[in-house]
């Protein structure tokens, strides 16, 4: 548990972050919005004080956001406390994982004592999710995780399709991460925020920091039935969500115009960055949906492993796949940063992978 996940240069390498560019953290690579400095330091002094223990405030803001009423938000140190809270308090027996994905899930159904189905996604289909009524022939599945848009892939599953599997299983708990929704085209075609209300086997939960590039503020939030969110609550730790997270989460989502700036030049960024990467020699990217890229390796010799160590070497870090469950050392995903950023690992990457013989690209 807590191994294997990117941004740790500071932790997990050798070059203590002397100017390493993290391409492995998929934050917002324009930062967070200039107001939630000033917010926090105006109100510093919060910290002599219990934070408020409900986040009142902010589940109010967030449900006028998402169009739910406060009832059904719960509010959490950053998502990955809530997906451990999800199976602590519905208990689940058996919980279906599709890999690869974040790996936390799997480990959240591990701590509460249930059986971990981990339905790996066929290479050859590109690691894509369609729906199979096999996967629910053990009536003892009661709960499901699916990443939406997926980590790493980027995969993304329409709202139709999450719907339908929802409605015909009514007796299982759908958990749907859309920690990235954010940074996705027409997210309205692949979220499923608004009908959580109405379905009591639906749990959205979503990250504030990944677009709004504070991860070590840790908040995140999820939506719910009202009768869910009473259940979960009955086993939510207390003040688990500090005074400044609260009040920088207030501030960062008011922020209208760092919303708008910040797709914008996500969708212009990625797409620049997977066309360069596709102009590579011995790189299969997978069309990005997010801040991030997935990349297969082609190249005879050439693993993940070895690739972020000599990327290292040149200061740059990358998130190595290998650890997850389905892939192997032939992937590796990558951040999109700013143009700059982005073109010194173009660069790099070229340097690197250009000198050998190489295996025919394949884009997908």
């Amino acid at each position: 548990m807590f191994k294997g996940h990117g941004g740790h240069i500071k932790h997990s390498t050798n070059y203590r972050n002397n100017g390493i560019l993290d391409f492995s953290a998929s934050i917002n690579p324009l930062g967070y919005p200039e107001n939630v400095r000033k917010i926090v330091f105006e109100n510093f002094d919060d910290i002599l004080h219990y934070p408020d223990i409900d986040c009142t405030s902010l589940r109010k803001y967030i449900g006028q956001k998402v169009g739910r009423p406060e009832d059904e938000i719960i509010v959490g140190n950053g998502s990955t406390e809530l997906f451990y809270l999800i199976p602590r308090a519905l208990k689940p027996a058996k919980g279906i994982v599709f890999q690869p994905t974040f790996s936390e899930f799997a480990e959240a159904l591990k701590c509460s004592h249930a059986e971990i189905l981990n339905n790996v996604l066929k290479e050859e289909e590109d690691f894509c999710f369609t729906y199979q009524e096999s996967y629910f022939d053990d009536k003892n599945v009661k709960m499901v995780f699916l990443c939406n848009p997926n980590n790493p892939t980027g995969h993304l599953v329409e709202k139709a399709v999450i719907l339908s599997m929802v409605r015909q299983h009514p007796d299982i708990t759908f958990v749907i991460d859309e920690a990235f929704i954010d940074f996705v085209e027409e997210p309205e075609k692949y979220s499923v925020i608004n009908e959580t209300g109405t379905t009591r086997n639906l749990i959205v939960v979503r990250s504030l920091t990944k677009f709004y590039g504070f991860p070590g503020l840790r908040i995140g939030y999820l939506a719910a039935h009202a009768d869910l969110i009473i259940k979960m609550m009955e086993y939510k730790e207390p003040w688990s969500v500090n005074a400044l997270a609260q009040c920088a989460a207030m501030t960062a989502l008011e922020d209208e115009e760092f919303f708008s700036r910040s797709r914008e030049f996500m969708f212009t960024e990625r797409l620049y960055l997977f066309h360069e990467l596709s102009e590579i020699q011995g790189l299969s990217p997978y069309k990005p949906t997010a801040n991030y890229i997935f990349i297969k390796i082609n190249k005879n010799g050439m693993t993940s492993l070895l690739l972020r160590e000599r990327l290292l070497g040149h200061g740059i870090a990358i998130r190595d796949c290998s650890n997850f469950i389905g892939l192997n050392d032939n992937y590796f995903r990558i951040a999109v940063r700013t143009r700059e950023e982005n073109m010194m690992l173009v660069s790099t990457l070229k340097t690197l992978l250009t000198k050998h013989s190489l295996r025919p690209m394949k884009i997908h």
